[in-house]
């Protein structure tokens, strides 16, 4: 009797209150627990975003920058003091179907560099496509790019095959605008054709149309060849319906293909000043914008501000100000954003 007993006060359940209890507690538990993976999941997409955001304003300013500084470039003598001779007209095939390249000709101490102010107003239509965003500047730069073309013999006469080592990354192909230049002189030019051999690579220059094949004078080993290069950067709306920083090929036809190419994402506004040098002592006397230039062969320096925004919206409680361009902005979203500045040399027109 008493065992059975005993197992008559065994617990068979759990009571209301118990249960009621328990799941208070567990509900308790569960909150915690999906409060921390929340936070969690905030603290991770705003480290995310600020990461690209970062890096995103860091790879704008490299590309921007590299390029400004070397606008101008045409070799070891400066594009102010070398003499710049026009051989060909990129254009002079076109008719052929066999190039499409944009007219090189201005190509001088006073258009390396040029700007734009409100790029969706009076710039590119091709480039935009309805697409730039208003208010925004574009620049332009133009310069010799280096490649490894160095020239392996004297020319002989003015009109011979350039030859260079086969070893190079200039990718010259036929219809290419080049560049030639040593200490003293510079020649732009059309490759009408390229073929490599053993250790060399032969570049033929011979007339395009109405144009001499005749370069400005006999090149020797101290001369080198350069790939021509003009880009334009600018503000269009991307891929992902976002702003973002483009550039343009200006050596190649605008919307064919891969030109322009979208760079970065997410870059929303580019503003540039522009420091001209009016008493000739290598500093810039005042910054102004690219309506505003005096004389552009006087600008020896550029005040570059980009402005980037994370990918993710509603990253903060509430709409964050910010400033740009000398201006208090309210947004109408909670993405974060940060201003990028530089201020950028003209090397070449600094010696």
């Amino acid at each position: 009797m008493s065992a059975l007993h005993n197992a008559n006060r065994w617990q068979a359940g759990l009571t209301l209150v118990e249960i009621m209890i328990a799941l208070l507690i567990g509900a308790f538990l569960l909150g915690g627990v999906l409060q921390v993976f929340v936070n969690s999941k905030q603290t991770y997409r705003m480290q995310e975003n600020l990461s690209r955001l970062q890096e995103s304003g860091r790879f704008a300013m490299e590309l921007i920058s590299n390029d400004l500084r070397m606008a101008g470039y045409v070799g070891c003598a400066s594009l102010g003091a070398v003499k710049l001779t026009i051989d060909a007209d990129p254009k002079a095939d076109e008719d052929k179907g066999s190039n499409t390249n944009p007219k090189l000709t201005d190509f001088s101490n006073s258009t390396a560099i040029t700007g734009d102010d409100n790029v969706a107003a009076d710039w590119n239509a091709s480039a935009c496509s309805g697409s730039c965003v208003a208010d925004t500047d574009a620049v332009t730069v133009q310069y010799a790019g280096t490649c490894g073309g160095y020239l392996i013999g004297n020319m002989g006469t003015d009109n011979a095959n350039i030859q260079i080592p086969e070893n190079n990354s200039c990718g010259v192909k036929a219809n290419d605008t080049l560049l030639i230049s040593d200490c003293s002189a510079a020649d732009i030019f059309i490759a009408t054709n390229a073929s490599k051999g053993e250790k060399k690579q032969t570049i033929a220059h011979a007339a395009n149309q109405n144009t001499s094949p005749k370069l400005s004078k006999v090149y020797g080993t101290d001369a080198e060849l350069y790939v021509l290069k003009s880009y334009s950067y600018f503000i269009r709306t991307g891929a992902s319906g976002r702003p973002a920083l483009w550039r343009l090929d200006n050596t190649k036809a605008a919307a064919v293909g891969t030109n322009p190419v979208e760079l970065v994402e997410d870059v929303e506004n580019l503003q540039i000043l522009y420091g001209e040098d009016t008493d000739a002592d290598g500093a810039a006397n005042y910054y102004v914008t690219a309506d505003d230039i005096d004389t552009i062969a006087n600008v020896i320096s550029l005040r570059v501000q980009v402005l980037v925004a994370t990918p993710d919206d509603n990253l903060a409680k509430s709409p964050i100000k910010y400033v740009y361009n000398g201006e208090t902005l309210t947004p109408d979203d909670r993405r974060l954003r940060r201003v990028f500045t530089a201020t950028l040399a003209v090397r070449n027109r600094l010696n």
